[in-house]
C-alpha cells in the first residue's frame, strides 16, 4: 500500500500546473530523466505534416512495454502521432486524476482498475467506447471474464490490457523424491488433504497466503455482493483447516508481520505455494537449488480445471479529447491485436486479448514449466464491479480474521459481515 503525504501532493499540483503552462511533462525514473515531450493541446496536429497527435500517458513501471507500444503503431501508419509522457508509479493515479479534472494534454491513459474506471466513469472524465468497438470489430467478449471490471451501467470504458492470474507452484524436486505425481488438477480439499500428509520431517504441504481470503469462491463465480455466500463459507472453512486444523500452512500469526513468502518456498522445505504469475519473473532470483513448476489454481469439485482469478488495467480515453476515434485506433492496436499482445508478451507480461502468437513469444522467454497455464486458465477478477466493492472487501476480511484466530465462530462471523456488507450498500 502506497503512502502518501502532503509532499507528494504538493508535488504533483506543481507537475501540473508545469504540465499545462509550458505543454510537456517530465518525470524521473530510478534516477534517470524520463523526459517525454507531450502537445499542449490534445489531438493537435502537427504543422505540415497532416499527423493527429495522441498522448498517452502510462506509469514507469510499464515504460519499456508502452515505448514499444508506441514506436510499433506509430510505424504502422502514418496518419497518427502517438507521444509518450511516462509518470513514476508512486504519483501515477494522483496525477492523472489531477491532469483529468483540470484540463490536461490527456487523450490515452493506463487505468491501475475497474474501481478507477467506475468512479471515473461516474465522474464523466473517461468516454464509454462501445460504439467504437463497434465499427471497428472489437468483440469485447474475447476478453473473457477480465472484461467485465471496465463494464459499467451498461457500458464499456477501457479495452484491458495485461492480466495477473493465480497459479499453484510447486516444488517438483520433493514431489519426485517423495514418487508423487505433480499437482495439475486438485480440487480445494485435494490441496488440503496432500498438504496435511506431506507436513512431516521438517517439511510443509503448503503456503497458501492471506492477501485474498477468498480466492476460491470467485474463482467459481461468486463475488462478496452475492446472497447467500455459501461458496465463500465453504472456503474460510478450507482457510481454516489448513491454517489452524491440520497446520499444514503458515498461519495467519505467522503471516501477521512482515515476510516474503518467495525466500520461504526458496528454502526448499515446502512442496506448493499459491501465488501469482509474476513469481515466473521474481522467483528466480531466490536462487532456488531445486526444479519447479506451476500448475492450475486448485478448484471446487464442480468448477472447471483452470479457474483462476486475477486483475487487469485497461487503456482508457480522456473524456475531453478532442480525437476519440484516433485515441481508440490506437488502444485497439496495443491491446486487441495479435501485435499488441505480442508486445507484452516480449515483456514476460500476458495480454488480456487472447493470441497463440503472443503465447508462442512467452513461451520462448519463460521457460518454467506450467506457462501455457496463464494463457489456458478462465480468470475472473478478484473484486467485484460494485463502486463500494473495496469497503465491502475490507469488512469481509476484518471479520473473517477474527473467526480465523479463534475470536468468534464461523455462522457469527458470516453475520456481522452480512450486517456491515448491508450498511455500506446503502450509504
Amino acid at each position: 500500500m502506497r503512502k502518501r503525504n502532503l509532499l507528494s501532493l504538493g508535488l504533483v499540483l506543481t507537475l501540473l500546473i508545469s504540465t499545462i503552462g509550458c505543454g510537456s511533462t517530465s518525470t524521473t525514473t530510478e534516477g534517470k530523466d524520463a523526459t517525454i515531450e507531450a502537445d499542449s493541446a490534445s489531438g493537435e496536429e502537427i504543422s505540415g505534416a497532416e499527423k493527429t497527435i495522441i498522448n498517452f500517458y502510462e506509469h514507469s513501471d510499464n515504460e519499456s512495454i508502452a515505448q514499444m507500444q508506441v514506436d510499433q503503431y506509430n510505424a504502422s501508419q502514418d496518419k497518427v502521432e502517438v507521444k509518450l509522457s511516462i509518470i513514476a508509479n508512486d504519483d501515477y493515479d494522483d496525477k492523472i486524476k489531477v491532469m483529468l479534472s483540470g484540463g490536461g494534454d490527456v487523450d490515452v491513459f493506463w487505468l491501475r482498475s475497474g474501481d478507477q474506471a467506475r468512479q471515473m466513469a461516474d465522474g464523466g472524465a473517461i468516454l464509454p467506447l462501445d460504439d467504437m468497438m463497434e465499427d471497428n470489430g472489437v468483440n469485447y467478449s474475447d476478453y473473457g471474464d477480465m472484461g467485465e471490471q471496465f463494464y459499467y451501467n451498461d457500458q464499456t470504458w477501457g479495452l484491458p490490457a495485461n492480466k495477473t492470474c493465480w497459479l499453484l507452484f510447486y516444488n517438483k524436486t520433493l514431489f519426485d523424491e517423495a514418487g508423487l505425481e505433480y499437482p495439475l488438477d486438485l480440487t480445494w480439499d485435494d490441496y488440503a488433504q496432500l498438504c496435511s500428509d506431506l507436513t512431516k520431517d521438517g517439511k510443509k504441504g503448503g503456503l497458501l497466503v492471506n492477501w485474498i481470503m477468498n480466492i476460491g469462491s470467485v474463482a467459481a463465480g461468486e463475488y462478496l455482493t452475492d446472497d447467500e455466500l455459501a461458496r465463500t463459507k465453504e472456503y474460510v472453512k478450507f482457510l481454516n483447516r489448513v491454517y489452524n486444523v491440520d497446520q499444514s500452512n503458515m498461519s495467519l500469526e505467522e503471516m501477521s508481520g512482515s515476510f516474503d513468502v518467495n525466500s520461504i518456498f526458496a528454502e526448499g522445505d515446502t512442496y506448493m505455494m499459491i501465488n501469482g504469475d509474476w513469481n515466473f519473473l521474481l522467483f528466480p532470483d531466490y536462487n532456488p537449488e531445486f526444479e519447479w513448476a506451476a500448475a492450475p489454481l486448485p478448484h471446487f469439485e464442480d468448477v472447471p480445471n483452470g479457474s483462476s482469478i486475477g486483475t487487469a488495467p485497461a487503456f482508457c480515453i480522456n473524456a475531453k479529447t478532442k480525437n476519440a476515434e484516433a485515441a481508440f485506433d490506437f488502444i485497439r492496436f496495443c491491446n486487441y491485436s495479435d501485435e499488441g499482445a505480442v508486445i507484452y508478451s516480449e515483456n514476460a507480461s500476458v495480454a488480456c486479448y487472447p493470441s497463440d502468437a503472443a503465447l508462442e513469444v512467452y513461451k520462448k522467454d519463460v521457460t518454467t514449466p506450467g506457462t501455457e497455464y496463464v494463457f489456458s486458465a478462465s480468470v475472473r477478477g478478484q473484486d467485484g464491479s460494485e463502486g463500494y466493492y473495496n469497503e465491502i472487501k475490507q469488512a469481509y476480511v476484518e471479520e473473517i480474521t477474527e473467526y480465523l484466530i479463534g475470536n468468534c465462530d464461523i455462522d457469527t462471523a458470516f453475520n456481522n459481515f452480512k450486517q456491515r456488507r448491508d450498511e455500506i450498500s446503502i450509504k
